[in-house]
């Protein structure tokens, strides 16, 4: 426990550095641009790579590819080179389909735009210049996992602070910002980022190449895993990216109010909830491998009741200073003290999600540790259903806005968080009392 206290420590601590880069990065846009129609689409467009991020990148990389490398020992080269190729391959694919058909795109994840011809064109281009970020931040995720399996944290919590840094200095050293020069700064970031975890695996002595021969044997264990790291790292983007959908047929500003109330609730997601999860991974495999289930077991209990308690502390906060934090952090430049309540709003309905979404990440990383995967899918599932049910029922019937998408949300996350433990309580894995 002391070493996965240690580990959670030193990568929650690159985190916070990173997220506080974050907050400066948001600053400095909302501060030029506003809750502005260029900032809708920023949010919207960009939201489309990171969620495919999620799913080929950081999330489902590190819950499928850490546990296939630890169980692989030998020819674990040979396997790193058929995953490299496969991810390739995909990636590449769904690079080419985004240039030549950015409409199809938009009209899955944005199709309030259509309503707007000119604002329609601009998220095309953006969405043309900015996906293959996919492709090197899912690369990085690669070589962070390989990281992982070695126990080696850190790094990857730091690179991000590389991608917000170079955002700022673009939009600050810039004559005339917009979109096309945000494009460039992600493409640059993402460059940037890839070479720093590309330099460090090769110390691990892997130098990625790409084969022609795959061995199924070899793959059958990270594929079984993969498909459901799906759903368990991309379930809260897909959620997310729904909510995006809806509010964009909402009012313009809508996007951006629930972008920058969900990344405050991104704050300590991801300083607590994901570092947890990632950083306790590789010991909970290792346990239920050598038959350690009682300790497991004993593990299990005393991060549950740490996460839930750091939940509560988020949401009480969120009610009580959600609204100065958001003054403090964003009311300058073309963001109004309008958008200030908005934005709050909308942080009244993602907070209660803190409740379950920290300890439901921890699940999540439980569920690959004892190889019951098909968990990830079913209550990814049931997250999906119902908060497209609650979206349409709050916005439609209930006309609550961008805070009803922000509320479905949170409700979505506690459903699933109880079917998980309810399950895991069953099977004699995890009782908090």
């Amino acid at each position: 426990m002391s070493k996965i206290w240690q580990s959670s420590a030193g990568f929650s601590f690159f985190t916070l550095i990173s997220r506080i880069f974050g907050y400066l990065r948001d600053l400095v846009l909302t501060s030029l641009l506003g809750a502005s129609s260029a900032h809708d689409i920023f949010v919207v467009i960009f939201r489309i790579p990171n969620v495919f991020r999620s799913f080929f990148g950081e999330g489902a990389l590190a819950q499928s590819l850490v546990p296939s490398i630890i169980e692989a020992k030998e020819n674990l080269n040979s396997f790193l080179n058929q995953v490299f190729t496969s991810l390739f391959v995909t990636l590449l694919s769904f690079v080419m389909i985004a240039e030549l058909f950015p409409g199809l795109f938009i009209s899955i994840f944005a199709p309030g735009f259509f309503a707007d011809p000119e604002k329609y064109q601009s998220a095309s281009d953006f969405l043309r210049l900015v996906f293959p970020y996919i492709l090197l931040i899912s690369f990085t995720a690669f070589f962070g996992a390989i990281q992982n399996s070695k126990k080696i944290f850190q790094i990857v919590a730091a690179t991000p602070i590389i991608f917000n840094i170079t955002l700022i200095c673009f939009a600050l050293f810039s004559n005339e910002f917009d979109l096309q020069i945000l494009g460039i700064a992600i493409l640059i970031a993402g460059l940037i980022q890839l070479g720093i975890n590309f330099i460090v695996v090769i110390y691990f002595n892997y130098f990625p190449k790409l084969v022609l021969n795959f061995d199924q044997e070899i793959l059958k264990s990270f594929f079984n895993k993969l498909i459901p790291a799906f759903f368990a790292a991309g379930i809260y983007q897909l959620n997310v990216l729904v909510d995006t959908i809806f509010a964009s047929f909402l009012v313009t500003g809508s996007p951006t109010w629930l972008y920058l109330s969900e990344r405050l609730i991104q704050f300590p997601l991801g300083l607590f909830g994901v570092a947890v999860a990632l950083v306790a991974l590789p010991n909970m495999t290792e346990l239920f491998l050598e038959k350690k289930m009682e300790e497991l077991t004993l593990q299990s209990k005393k991060l549950l009741k740490v996460l839930f308690f750091l939940g509560l502390l988020c949401v009480i906060g969120a009610f009580l200073f959600g609204e100065l934090a958001i003054k403090l952090l964003f009311l300058r430049g073309e963001f109004t003290s309008f958008d200030v309540g908005m934005t709050f709003l909308a942080l009244q309905g993602y907070a209660f999600s803190m409740l379950f979404i920290l300890p439901q990440k921890f699940f999540n990383s439980i569920f690959f540790a004892i190889s019951k995967a098909n968990m990830v899918v079913i209550t990814g599932l049931v997250s999906l259903i119902s908060n497209i049910i609650f979206n349409y029922y709050f916005i439609y019937q209930l006309d609550y806005g961008h805070f009803g998408l922000a509320l479905a949300t949170s409700i979505s996350s506690g459903i699933i968080f109880i079917v998980s433990y309810i399950w895991l309580r069953n099977q004699g894995i995890l009782k908090l009392i």
